[in-house]
């Protein structure tokens, strides 16, 4: 009896043991993953971004250019068939200029599901994992995966609206490789699975992915510029006539 009960014991310890560890896995996998990004500190100084590059889609190449004031507001400027385009999102709304293929284009605003999904942007940050718990999100250790014969750790994200994400993380460097999250568009749940590779240091010491794929385009940055001047007239959805 003595021997079934220090069995049982031990099973009680066991598991409470992995219950203590996972907790402090995903804590030590996402601290690894901030200071292999540059550091916490480094990423509080950031204030404005612009990634400057292309997408490749469907055998088409897409010019792009990005400009983030950090929480604030988001541009991104698209360029096609000697056109451009471009997509607003601010705190509280969001525009969008498709001039592409249509005889009389206009400035739309976006629906609020898209402002919702595009706002998340504004947290340059946050989007590469850091700070989740600041924002009211919780994080879990799942266990380990593959991704293109590398060897990851698996984490489980849930936001402060009840969003839940999966990323993995190199087992080797911490970057994030992956990240899958579960959206609703149009009453419809679907999941959005976005990759990062190419991760470069900038000058001003954090990393940053130069190559992004999600929903079958890549995106590949030429130039990052960090803490440039941005005129926030920018954000103002007015349609160049030149």
């Amino acid at each position: 009896m003595k021997a079934i009960k220090l069995s049982v014991l031990a099973a009680m310890l066991l598991t409470t043991g992995v219950t203590t560890l996972r907790a402090q896995s995903a804590d030590e996998i996402l601290e690894k993953h901030a200071k292999a990004m540059g550091g916490a500190e480094n990423w509080d100084k950031i204030k404005t971004m612009k990634m400057t590059g292309s997408m490749s889609q469907q055998g088409m190449e897409i010019g792009l250019s990005e400009t983030v004031l950090i929480g604030t507001a988001l541009r991104m400027d698209i360029s096609l068939m000697g056109m451009t385009g471009f997509q607003i999102v601010t705190k509280n709304t969001g525009y969008m200029y498709m001039p592409f293929g249509q005889a009389s284009a206009k400035v739309d605003t976006m629906k609020p599901e898209m402002v919702q999904m595009y706002q998340k942007q504004l947290d340059v940050k946050g989007n590469q994992r850091m700070d989740y718990k600041a924002n009211g999100g919780k994080a879990e250790y799942v266990g380990v995966d593959t991704l293109n014969n590398v060897p990851c750790y698996k984490v489980k994200f849930t936001d402060k609206d009840g969003v839940e994400s999966m990323s993995y993380f190199d087992k080797t460097t911490y970057y994030l490789l992956r990240n899958e999250t579960k959206l609703k568009v149009d009453d419809q749940e679907q999941e959005l699975a976005t990759s990062f590779a190419n991760y470069q240091k900038m000058p001003e010491g954090i990393v940053m992915p130069m190559s992004v794929t999600a929903q079958g385009a890549e995106i590949t940055f030429k130039t990052i510029e960090v803490n440039k001047p941005v005129d926030e007239k920018l954000f103002v959805p007015t349609i160049d006539k030149k």
